[in-house]
């Protein structure tokens, strides 16, 4: 009976040992199998984020934003921004599309480049308003170069020859400035009109002699045919109240200019002190703020 009974309690404790370690691994088991669940959704938020941002990098980079890597934006949020935009039929945003120019052989220099238009895409009747001004301005170029070609010869000391000169909003092709007076030039491309006599004398009477105080002598406007015949005499022209021009050919230019005399004309003193003057000066310039255009 003792030999039994000590049998029989052996094996009692055998079982409970076995079952509390059954028990301790099906907790263990539990617990490992709840962790992973736990972190399983976890891992997937990051993912799909991590997707998100990837399709809103490649958005920002296709309109030439630069991606920013440290900005998260949740997949849902990316996904309602997307589908609007893609569903709305507009127009682009200004600035979409736009890359930088690049010199090297990078693919954004090589996907700029597109294939030439071959054949018309403009009719004739299209493109001829716009050619006869081209023409003419074309012309005018031509005429200007073979006048500032003639003035050159003028002995640079005695005489002061600024082209394009830029007063009250008119441009003026040569203001001259010399041992005979003021002379206010244009260059012609043909025979004049009425308006091309007035407008010039009155910018000169108007305008420049102003901007000379005190000056006794006249402001003389002279209109060169230059792509006339070169030998047109000197001819004084005006409509009764209204201001005249002299017109002439390329081989009168010189002779007209030299032709009034060194009455009321500058010394060589007042010159060099009228380009001293009018040196360029360092000025303050107020700069613009650098603008991030907002390329959508």
């Amino acid at each position: 009976m003792p030999i039994a009974a000590q049998t029989t309690g052996g094996h009692s404790t055998l079982d409970l040992v076995l079952g509390i370690a059954i028990l301790l691994w099906a907790l263990a088991s539990v617990s490992a199998l709840l962790g992973w669940l736990t972190r399983l959704p976890r891992r997937y938020r990051k993912r799909t984020a991590d997707h998100g941002q990837r399709r809103s990098r490649h958005r920002r980079e296709r309109v030439g934003g630069d991606a920013d890597p440290g900005h998260a934006e949740d997949a849902r949020a990316t996904m309602a921004a997307v589908q609007p935009s893609a569903s709305r039929k507009s127009d682009p945003p200004p600035g979409a599309g736009i890359r930088p120019r690049t010199t090297d052989n990078s693919s954004c220099a090589v996907a700029s480049r597109r294939p030439a238009r071959p054949g018309p895409r403009c009719s004739p009747e299209t493109l001829e308003p716009l050619a006869q001004n081209l023409d003419t301005s074309h012309r005018l170029q031509v005429a200007e170069a073979r006048v500032a070609e003639t003035l050159a010869a003028l002995p640079s000391d005695r005489w002061l020859i600024e082209r394009y000169a830029l007063i009250a909003g008119h441009r003026i092709p040569f203001l001259v400035l010399g041992e005979t007076g003021v002379f206010v030039i244009c260059a012609l491309t043909g025979p004049p009109a009425w308006d091309e006599l007035r407008l010039p004398a009155q910018v000169a009477e108007q305008h420049v002699m102003p901007r000379l105080p005190g000056y006794t002598g006249l402001m003389r406007v002279g209109l060169c045919r230059a792509l006339a015949s070169p030998g047109i005499e000197p001819r004084w022209w005006c409509r009764p109240g209204e201001p005249g021009a002299w017109v002439m050919g390329l081989e009168w230019l010189i002779g007209w200019i030299e032709h009034f005399g060194p009455g009321h004309g500058l010394g060589v003193t007042d010159l060099k002190r009228l380009r001293e003057l009018a040196n360029p000066k360092p000025v303050p310039v107020a700069r613009v703020p650098e603008v991030v255009p907002d390329l959508g």
